[in-house]
């Protein structure tokens, strides 16, 4: 505590002996330290005032507020409710008591809360707007739509919600009404970043690329460091098959999100994406592909990969607790673009020459469901630069409990090359992918030790999954692939449901009841398997060989979007 601190310390100490009786005036001393972010003095002024009065409404409120602005979501829901329960007829403790029930992922119990809010004052606009909020968290989708418009009765010009009204109804399937809900919000804030954002997204869709282009520029133009919309301008360029300004677009969005690293802030990490980057590190030092500027960090991360190991013949989990002090040993240059690799396109082609495409779609046209396997998806060339690029660009950000990390178009992905088989895909498989455009790319490398993904299904319409780690990794050559099931998910399902780690147990559960069968495409390098992809699907079991030179590496291409219901 420095001499500063000290004296408002010892002031407070003062004010509160001579205000003893005057709990009032003590207060505001306190309330006036937490509104200058003295938070220190003003959670102990808070808690002297409820050492002595633990009933005191104010006081429970004020530090409610204040543990939540430090991230203690547990202690401040229980403050929040205790002031609630003493004082039943404040709007305001009812409404901060939802924000932070909804922060917290108590969605019901913030409906409730809100709910309290309004009833106490009806024209309480801003429980009004975060209702709308949790009733489309929770999938209750009219209800939030109806909660929305009603806060536009109530207050015509409140653009936000005419925005969120919009989401929901984009959700529902209503384009049109979406998009003259996000005109709205515009026209009563021009500069409103994420409506023109949206906007671009429904025009997208539609198939009004041009309109959608101009959406997204100007959503940039009002937020320059909006990096969703400079990544859904990405996907619209390559709509409108202009692969540069693509390229441009998603190599500036990875820029903003690695190029110059980002702290790290987590409690914890995981134990195979720890690995993974030291193996990577080493594997570009070998090649002289990374400056010796870069040993320290390596350093860092193998002590840190040693620490967190777990003892031989250990059940231990992926996700380890890591101190503030080990952090802060790999950060920023845990989530740093160190190196990208050159991926060009080829002159040639970069699909195999030879690729029967008449019978590759007359099978999996003729499929019920929709998929089938092409091997020797790419040209030899094709398929050595996408595997070197893979395992020497520092890309890898994106992990996961189950052992894979991933690596998207925004993340550094995007290279000429890939866009190149996308595109070339499409062209020359017309009768599979018709008007379908690319939405969206990734590649997963796969931790030989764990399981892979889970099942689900994506938001599109073809899905695209090859291979492109050589045979000789694979230790089980029947396994490895992809399992697809007969089923598609139901229309009724949001994106959390079929597309949700947690709702495993109920899809494998619903996949039971309707008699589902599995269709097992065991791995081979450069096979792809294309499929409708509102059908569920996960990885195989996997068993490959141990080295950063055998990881499994798949890459998904997205086409078109999910049926709407």
């Amino acid at each position: 505590m420095n001499r500063e601190e000290r004296r408002r310390e010892e002031k407070l100490h003062g004010k509160h002996a001579k205000h003893a009786a005057d709990e009032s005036a003590f207060l505001r001393d306190v309330q006036l330290h937490h509104q200058a972010g003295r938070l220190d003095e003003a959670e102990r002024g808070y808690r002297l005032l409820l050492d002595r009065r633990p009933s005191n409404p104010d006081a429970l409120h004020g530090l409610g507020l204040l543990l939540y602005r430090r991230g203690h979501l547990r202690e401040a829901v229980s403050r929040l409710a205790e002031a609630r329960a003493i004082d039943t007829r404040n709007p305001v403790y009812c409404f901060n008591h939802g924000v932070v029930l909804q922060r917290a992922g108590l969605l019901a119990e913030a409906v409730d809360a809100y709910g309290r809010a309004i009833q106490l004052n009806p024209r309480y606009i801003e429980p009004r707007t975060n209702l709308g909020n949790a009733y489309k968290d929770l999938r209750r989708l009219p209800e939030a739509q109806a909660t929305y418009e009603e806060v536009i009765r109530l207050k015509p010009d409140h653009a936000e919600a005419h925005n969120n009204l919009g989401v929901v109804l984009k959700e529902q399937g209503r384009l049109d009404a979406a998009a003259d809900a996000y005109r709205r919000a515009i026209a009563l804030k021009p500069n409103h970043a994420e409506a023109h954002n949206n906007l671009g997204l429904v025009l997208l869709e539609q198939g009004h690329t041009d309109e959608a282009i101009r959406s997204f520029e100007r959503a940039l133009q009002a937020h320059p460091g909006y990096g969703t919309a400079r990544y859904n301008l990405g996907i619209a360029w390559i709509w409108r098959e202009d692969t540069p300004q693509a390229l441009r677009c998603f190599r500036e969005t990875a820029q903003s999100k690695h190029a110059q690293g980002r702290p790290v802030t987590d409690t914890a990490v995981f134990r195979s994406r720890l690995k993974h980057d030291a193996e990577q590190l080493a594997y570009l030092f070998d090649r002289g592909l990374l400056g010796e500027e870069w040993r320290g960090y390596h350093d860092a991360l193998l002590r840190l990969q040693a620490h967190v190991e777990p003892a031989s013949g250990s059940s231990a989990g992926n996700r380890v607790p890591v101190s503030p002090a080990d952090l802060q040993q790999i950060a920023p240059s845990f989530n740093r673009m160190l190196h990208l690799a050159s991926c060009e396109a080829i002159a040639e082609g970069a699909l195999a020459a030879d690729l029967d495409t008449a019978a590759i779609e007359a099978r999996y046209l003729s499929t019920q469901p929709e998929v089938t396997y092409i091997d020797g998806l790419l040209s030899e060339e094709a398929l050595r630069r996408l595997r070197e690029f893979c395992m020497s660009s520092t890309i890898w950000k994106k992990d996961y409990e189950n052992g894979y990390i991933g690596a998207f178009l925004g993340d550094g992905f995007a290279t000429p090359l890939l866009l190149q088989i996308a595109e070339e895909l499409r062209r020359r498989l017309p009768g599979i992918f018709g008007a379908h455009r690319l939405t969206q790319a990734w590649a997963f490398k796969h931790d030989s030790a764990r399981r892979g993904l889970n099942i689900h299904a994506d938001a599109a319409a073809v899905n695209v999954n090859f291979w492109i780690t050589p045979d000789e990794a694979n230790l089980d050559p029947a396994s490895g692939g992809l399992v697809v099931w007969d089923k598609e998910a139901p229309r009724d399902w949001d994106f959390k449901t079929y597309n949700s780690d947690s709702a495993r147990g109920r899809i494998y559960e619903w996949l039971k009841e309707q008699g589902a069968r599995e269709i097992t495409i065991p791995y081979r390098a450069n096979r792809a398997v294309l499929f409708n992809s509102d059908l569920f699907h996960e990885t195989d079991d996997i068993a490959f060989k141990e080295g950063f030179t055998n990881r499994r590496i798949n890459v998904t291409l997205l086409y078109g979007h999910r049926h709407r219901p």
